[in-house]
């Protein structure tokens, strides 16, 4: 793939699909499929709304919980950066 100016390369990521909670600062958790993973991060489906910036908590079965802020959302997919605790 050729790179256009401007653009901000990342990890290749594993097509998946997971079934995870997600758990909201305010307490609130809501399902969701993540559908490709790496190392770095996670595309995550659901059928509620994600704001660019919120912080959030994924909890995926046999993995336990990452930590995670959106990256980008669209209307029912948003992307996710995992953080290391001291970002959190």
């Amino acid at each position: 793939m050729q790179r256009i100016q401007g653009w901000i390369g990342r990890k290749d990521r594993e097509s998946v699909v997971l079934d995870a909670v997600v758990h909201r600062t305010d307490g609130s958790k809501s399902p969701v499929r993540l559908t490709d993973f790496s190392e770095e991060g996670c595309r995550i489906q659901a059928e509620t709304d994600f704001r660019i910036g919120e912080r959030l908590a994924i909890a995926i079965p046999r993995m336990g919980q990452i930590k995670a802020q959106i990256r980008w959302a669209l209307q029912g997919d948003a992307g996710a950066q995992f953080l290391i605790e001291s970002d959190f």
